[in-house]
């Protein structure tokens, strides 16, 4: 039996499904319902004063040939404590002009609030080649305080290479971080069938003044249901150490709002 297609039956959670412009997801254009669209990862973190979050993703499967227009997203989101603030950082396939001398390839730093709109607390694309099989580092860390705003960096580490970059800064009101998500989007032609893929992610951990935790609970959500044999799903590999999948064009038995973990 393949990894994606195992997984035990969890306790529901509570959370409901997300829909975009909710919660802090920006509002993407709408999509046929044969796209896969996106499968998210609730980390349920309890500690108050966060001011970093980490989490390490890899890239196990990807379209041979996938088209320029297309958008494949894995990404970790944090939502402030306060003003409607987020931000979501992470690996892209995206056909923006920054990525036109990159294979389409780069990360992606930005967010949006209540008093700046989507984009309105920074936005950054930067080229970066990153591969299939490799382990990556994401880490969104708060900065000092300028001009009354908090500045949150966003870097990324090649486990590889052990070259670690900084790609990007955004600026709220809210000193800490409230939550955090880590999430598959897919989108601009990209079809339920469209080859698969696949993406692992491990090692979340956040910091108070207290010290580093790790999220007590990973609860499973989709934007949307491909329906018949193929979906998008969502699973645990591993409880110690923490590992989980995603992946499109799959058999999903992780429903919604189940917990992969706690």
């Amino acid at each position: 039996m393949k990894r994606r297609d195992f997984l035990t039956t969890m306790t529901a959670g509570t959370l409901a499904l997300l829909t975009p412009g909710v919660s802090g997801f920006p509002n993407r254009r709408s999509v046929a319902p044969a796209e896969p669209k996106s499968t998210h990862t609730w980390l349920e973190s309890p500690e108050p004063e966060i001011y970093a979050y980490d989490v390490d993703v890899r890239v196990n499967e990807f379209p041979k040939n996938p088209d320029r227009r297309w958008l494949y997203y894995f990404a970790l989101q944090v939502n402030f404590t306060g003003n409607e603030e987020w931000s979501h950082g992470g690996l892209q396939w995206a056909g923006v002009k920054e990525f036109e001398n990159s294979g389409n390839k780069g990360i992606n730093w930005g967010g949006g609030s209540d008093w700046a709109g989507y984009g309105g607390i920074g936005r950054t694309n930067t080229p970066f080649i990153w591969q299939k099989g490799r382990w990556y580092r994401y880490r969104c860390w708060r900065l000092e305080q300028k001009d009354g705003l908090w500045q949150w960096l966003f870097a990324v580490k090649d486990y590889e290479t052990g070259k670690d970059g900084q790609y990007g800064t955004v600026v709220t009101r809210s000193k800490h971080i409230r939550s955090a998500t880590v999430w598959m989007e897919t989108g601009y032609g990209v079809q339920c069938d469209t080859e698969r893929a696949d993406i692992e992610w491990r090692n979340p951990n956040y910091r108070t003044p207290k010290g580093t935790f790790v999220p007590v609970s990973g609860t499973a959500t989709y934007n949307g249901d491909c329906g018949g044999s193929v979906s998008t799903q969502q699973g645990l590999v591993s409880r110690s150490p923490l590992q989980w999948f995603q992946s499109t064009n799959s058999r999903r038995t992780t429903p919604v709002n189940a917990k992969l973990w706690g």
